[in-house]
């Protein structure tokens, strides 16, 4: 009884690391566009977030890139790398996210391809992103 208790028990754990589908719109989230806005230096209201979609991230995280275009004109690709439901798992809770890296995908842009590497930290750099 207690095996089948422990077993039904670690099922319903597993089965709840499965549900981490990325419900993030095209829109973004705050959380998102707080990280994009402090990535490229603008303000929130300043920049449209166009295109969001997933990317391969390390194990027991999920990658986003989003497309970015500025008030004024600039284009930017940016991804930001959020622990999934097993990572925060993994890690009792203790997993965090990084901050957005963006490339400055301008054309005719001075700064064109360089990314913002005031973002990258040791988990972006593990993860190969900068």
């Amino acid at each position: 009884m207690v095996q089948k208790l422990l077993t039904a028990t670690f099922l319903l754990m597993l089965s709840g690391c499965a549900t981490t589908a990325n419900k993030t719109t095209a829109q973004g989230s705050d959380k998102a566009e707080s990280k994009i806005s402090m990535a490229i230096g603008r303000e929130t209201g300043n920049f449209k977030i166009t295109n969001a979609q997933a990317v391969e991230a390390p194990a027991g995280y999920n990658g986003m890139q989003y497309t970015v275009k500025t008030n004024d004109g600039a284009t930017f690709k940016c991804e930001i790398l959020e622990p999934s439901g097993f990572g925060k798992f993994a890690t009792w809770g203790m997993a965090s996210g990084a901050d957005a890296m963006c490339t400055d995908f301008t054309k005719g842009s001075s700064d064109i391809g360089k990314t913002n590497n005031a973002s990258c930290n040791a988990l972006l750099k593990a993860a190969g992103k900068c």
